[in-house]
């Protein structure tokens, strides 16, 4: 299949995810900012629970969700900033791999688009990108991130692209590609051993290595 460009998720697919415990900081921090001290089922709400559940844990603990959403999303900017230059959120070595598709590359992750640019900058790897989103810091950006195709759509747009192969490692990820209307290349890392899909991904891949053949 010829594709017009590829766009990537990032965690799991170009970097390693980030640690459980480095997320839950993130978000202990954030409640530091109004005096509030969680505990870890409240903290994991935060982290799985979508935006139905944060705005009821918000409410909860009489947090306004727009204040709380924005310094949290600092700070798991921050934390994770750490984690890219203390080695505990690596780049996979597979990505090398990427010097050899001759296509517009971009880059679409759930993840906050401080912290794209952050893993672009640390490893040096922007100009391999012609676009790169993650959310915007917003609870408006946390809404419209995968599944909900927004972020793919927008790339696609500004590459100036109709076809694409979007490669991620989870369920959202093979979703929000079909909503998009483009093709899905689901990559099976060591964190994804057993993992089931709920959705059918074009491909399946054990490694960047094998994209070429695809596209």
């Amino acid at each position: 299949m010829c594709y017009d460009a590829v766009i990537f998720d990032n965690d799991g697919v170009l970097t390693k995810p980030t640690l459980l415990e480095v997320q839950r900081e993130a978000v202990r921090r954030a409640f530091d900012e109004f005096d509030v001290e969680p505990t870890t089922e409240t903290v994991d709400g935060v982290i799985n629970g979508g935006l139905t559940r944060l705005r009821r844990i918000c409410a909860v603990h009489d947090v306004p969700v727009d204040d709380f959403w924005s310094h949290h999303e600092t700070h798991a900017a921050a934390t994770q900033r750490a984690c890219l230059e203390n080695g505990t959120k690596p780049l996979y070595d597979d990505v090398a791999a990427l010097d050899d598709i001759d296509h517009p590359l971009a880059v679409v992750s759930n993840n906050q688009h401080a912290t794209i640019e952050h893993i672009l900058d640390v490893f040096d790897i922007g100009d391999r990108f012609e676009v790169a989103y993650g959310r915007d810091p917003t609870v408006e950006g946390a809404r419209v991130k995968k599944p909900d195709p927004h972020y793919i759509e927008r790339a696609m747009g500004e590459l100036g692209v109709d076809s694409a192969l979007y490669v991620g490692d989870s369920n959202v990820d093979v979703v929000a590609a079909d909503r998009a209307g483009i093709d899905s290349a689901f990559i099976r890392r060591p964190h994804r051993d057993g993992y089931q899909l709920a959705a059918e991904p074009t491909y399946e891949l054990d490694s960047l290595d094998e994209l070429l053949a695809v596209c």
